[in-house]
């Protein structure tokens, strides 16, 4: 049985006019997205109006960038890092976040085309051309404030919600850092705390992991070269050759932090120096797998070195730090890398 000639010249042409309709309605979709990723809204004024009641609601950010991700705790009246046993976080770091974001002003509406995102360090965090997403919860986990930032570019600051394609420029407030935004997060936490100075350190022993303990000292500040007191018999290579690992805790920055109970190695060696104000700081190096802590520890010489020793203690107590690979050498280098043995005088040609 077959149709009619009219019918079947009918559904042909309802089938092709069903295809050009869809086709007028894809082009259309086409350039109505194509125009609103080239319209641009117009904004102005702060980028979060609302800062300063979400700054006091606060209680986590979360930081997500291409290498860490991260987050900061309100522990009643400091930050923490839960990722690092929530040990505190450096207030400064904290404030001069609060400072950026509380100062942003919108500079304008940018592209809304996602395939220029990575050109604006704009791109999902972890990709190529990532940005650093932050987001801010108040205790209940609501979220006051969630924007990924990217490049800065002649003081302006690129940024956009993550769920969304359409990017701004913000202008970064006068003497703020917008660098903070990328920092890894070691850079969050005081892990510089020791910093003696060149000209306060008298004499320091060493017990590297392998080889013989020695004792560097020297009389008086103004004295250049540390002198090899311990052990007998040992000439110092050149008359500077000790001065290295004498001034390690003339400033010392360490790599990370964990809570020492979970560390199951054992010690190694030991780097203890001593002030001539009386202070007296030993660190224990602890053997983890490849990598090498530091526990920390500090008492008194003298009455006017307690209270610096109590500081220092109450920071440190129950705490483990990481050696970067430089800072170890420096702490415990052996006495065979400073020193040689003298000649006996029958030895002697």
């Amino acid at each position: 049985m077959s149709l009619p000639m009219d019918t079947r010249r009918r559904n042909h042409l309802l089938i092709v006019g069903g295809l050009a309709a869809l086709t007028l309605l894809s082009a259309l979709g086409l350039s109505v997205m194509e125009a609103s990723r080239g319209w641009a809204p117009v904004v102005t004024g702060p980028v979060l109006a609302d800062w300063a009641l979400a700054a006091d609601q606060a209680n986590t950010i979360e930081v997500v960038n291409a290498e860490d991700h991260f987050s900061l705790v309100r522990d009643g009246a400091r930050w923490v890092m839960p990722e690092r046993d929530s040990y505190p976080v450096r207030p400064e770091q904290v404030a001069g976040l609060d400072e950026l974001l509380s100062g942003l002003v919108y500079l304008g509406a940018r592209t809304a085309d996602p395939d220029k995102h990575a050109r604006l360090g704009l791109a999902e965090p972890g990709l190529d051309g990532g940005g650093v997403r932050i987001t801010v919860r108040d205790a209940e986990g609501a979220v006051l404030a969630d924007w990924i930032f990217g490049e800065v570019r002649g003081g302006a600051l690129y940024l956009r919600h993550p769920d969304e394609d359409r990017t701004y420029a913000a202008r970064v407030p006068e003497g703020t850092d917008a660098a903070l935004l990328s920092r890894p997060a070691d850079q969050w936490l005081d892990l510089d705390f020791i910093e003696l100075g060149r000209s306060a350190i008298a004499r320091v022993t060493i017990q590297p992991e392998d080889g013989r303990t020695y004792v560097l000292e020297r009389p008086a500040s103004v004295t250049r070269n540390f002198a090899l007191r311990s052990p007998a018999g040992w000439q110092p290579i050149t008359a500077g050759a000790g001065n290295g690992p004498a001034a390690v805790l003339a400033r010392l920055r360490f790599r990370d932090v964990r809570r020492i109970d979970r560390l199951t190695g054992a010690v190694v060696g030991y780097h203890e120096a001593e002030t001539f104000e009386g202070l007296r700081i030993r660190i224990d190096v602890i053997a983890q797998g490849e990598t090498r802590w530091a526990r920390v520890t500090a008492s008194a010489l003298t009455d006017d070195a307690l209270e610096n020793a109590r500081a220092l203690q109450a920071r440190t107590e129950g705490w483990a730090y990481l050696l970067s690979d430089l800072s170890l050498d420096r702490l415990m280098r052996p006495l065979s890398e400073i020193a040689d043995p003298r000649e006996e005088a029958g030895d002697a040609p």
